[in-house]
């Protein structure tokens, strides 16, 4: 009997082990999708509206040269694909 409860806690944590690093890779997986897709808005209405900066999500953004955007707040350039 104790054998046994000590095989299913075994069990019980490696799934709550598991279960924590899987939401914790989609968290960031979402970030930097979610960063990606400001910076292509940005690109976007830089390049409709003839404006100098724009503001996504608190990041100001500036158009450089072809399919790249500057970020203000982080210091970087990022290409978009």
């Amino acid at each position: 009997m104790a054998v046994e409860a000590i095989v299913a806690l075994a069990i019980i944590c490696v799934a709550i082990n598991t279960t924590a690093v899987c939401l914790s890779g989609s968290k960031t997986l979402v970030e930097k999708s979610s960063r990606r897709c400001d910076q292509a808005l940005a690109y976007h209405v830089l390049k409709k509206c003839q404006v100098d900066r724009v503001k996504v999500h608190g990041h100001y953004y500036q158009l450089r040269g072809d399919k790249k955007v500057y970020d203000e707040e982080e210091n970087k350039t990022y290409a978009l694909k």
